[in-house]
């Protein structure tokens, strides 16, 4: 006897819901990155806490410096 327990052939696997695509206001965009200009480091942070990654936030920073933060629904 080797003293170890057999590993199933197959593993049962749960499916996580995705969740939908969210649309945001432009009103809320330029709170959030507004927030996001309110501190050193803070990008990560406040990404975290709307729901949306860093990358995204950094994107919107971009799009508003340039003048071109829109709606979700525009673009």
């Amino acid at each position: 006897m080797t003293g170890h327990t057999p590993v199933p052939k197959t593993s049962r696997l749960d499916v996580i819901s995705t969740g939908t695509r969210r649309r945001w206001t432009l009103e809320e965009k330029h709170r959030i990155v507004a927030e996001s200009y309110s501190g050193p480091r803070l990008v990560s942070v406040t990404a975290r806490r709307n729901g949306l990654s860093a990358s995204q936030l950094f994107t919107w920073r971009r799009l508003a410096r340039k003048g071109r933060l829109v709606e979700a629904d525009e673009t």
